[in-house]
């Protein structure tokens, strides 16, 4: 069997995954975010209980939220409680089997690629996720790029264009890394939220952004059009660096109307002559990616295969 486990800043959930890749189990419990010794007591009674479901260890991948620093410390803003805490070398001592430790973006675009995934079999994709944040992880060859620091695909964190800035007559907003005018800012959702705000509107989420935009507002017709180009603009940065085959769009505003079908054009604004746009997809397996990306990264590992795009089906 393998295990995936996905951390978040309020639910932590763990799958069971046969060798087809079909979930025969799954369970969810709140993550003490702000207590690492009660965190990592949480982790180990779920692989625990994850063995005592299947009578045996399985394979183990574990999804995080931000990356690992050079001393091995989670850089997480959603979990405090683990700042302290060597995170790699602290959960060897307790699980009792080699696993892996992953960004959780970079889970989703091992997902995506696997077995059913959006870009099943590609050997080339990058993985973008919109939602409360901005993440994102790349496949490069049929493997995932990690890169020196780990933390390779954090498109998020690219700065604000100042044409762009130009442009809408845009604020330099902090962001939460701690660095100015962070592309997260303003293109994640509550940044779309601030942006429809800026051009005169009052939504207080992104769901009140797009009923207003489905009543024809102007000033959230405005924010979709600025958003849009800044998104735009971001990936097809990311086409001039990786020149991925396919782009797998996910997070909670993947799923707003016609914006993922919009991308394509919005990026080759930002492209020049004979640079091929590669196709925008949303995601085909939502928010179960994360924990099996996890959990094929432990299998992968395991199996001493570190080749994760491009699955044969049913083989990890």
């Amino acid at each position: 069997m393998h295990y995936g486990i996905d951390v978040g800043g309020t639910k932590t959930e763990i799958a069971i995954y046969d060798r087809d890749w079909q979930c025969l189990d799954r369970w969810r419990e709140p993550t003490p975010a702000q207590d690492g010794e009660a965190f990592l007591t949480m982790l180990t009674r779920l692989v625990q209980q994850a063995d005592d479901r299947c009578g045996g260890q399985g394979t183990l991948g574990l999804g995080f939220p931000g990356v690992l620093d050079e001393q091995g410390h989670l850089v997480a803003a959603n979990l405090p409680g683990l700042r302290a805490w060597t995170l790699e070398t602290t959960l060897a001592a307790r699980l009792d089997r080699a696993f892996v430790i992953e960004n959780d973006s970079r889970c989703f675009v091992v997902s995506e690629t696997g077995p059913g995934g959006a870009a099943e079999g590609q050997r080339n994709v990058f993985g973008a996720i919109l939602g409360t944040g901005a993440g994102g992880g790349a496949i490069v060859e049929g493997r995932l790029l990690k890169g020196g620091g780990r933390f390779a695909g954090e498109w998020g964190h690219l700065p604000l264009p100042a044409a762009a800035a130009k442009r809408y007559d845009l604020p330099l907003l902090s962001c939460g890394c701690g660095l100015e005018a962070c592309l997260e800012a303003y293109i994640a959702g509550p940044g779309l939220v601030r942006l429809h705000r800026h051009f005169g509107g009052a939504s207080a989420s992104a769901e009140q952004w797009h009923q207003a935009w489905e009543a024809g507002e102007k000033s959230a017709q405005r924010a979709r059009d600025c958003h849009l180009d800044l998104v735009g603009g971001a990936l097809a940065s990311v086409v001039k660096l990786l020149s991925p085959q396919v782009i797998v769009v996910g997070g909670g505003l993947s799923t707003m109307d016609r914006f993922v079908e919009a991308l394509s054009g919005a990026i080759a604004e930002h492209l020049f002559a004979g640079v091929e746009i590669p196709e925008v997809v949303r995601s085909r397996l939502g928010d179960a990616s994360g924990v099996r990306g996890a959990a094929m990264l432990g299998a992968a590992a395991s199996a001493g295969n570190p080749v994760v795009g491009g699955h044969e089906k049913g083989r990890p």
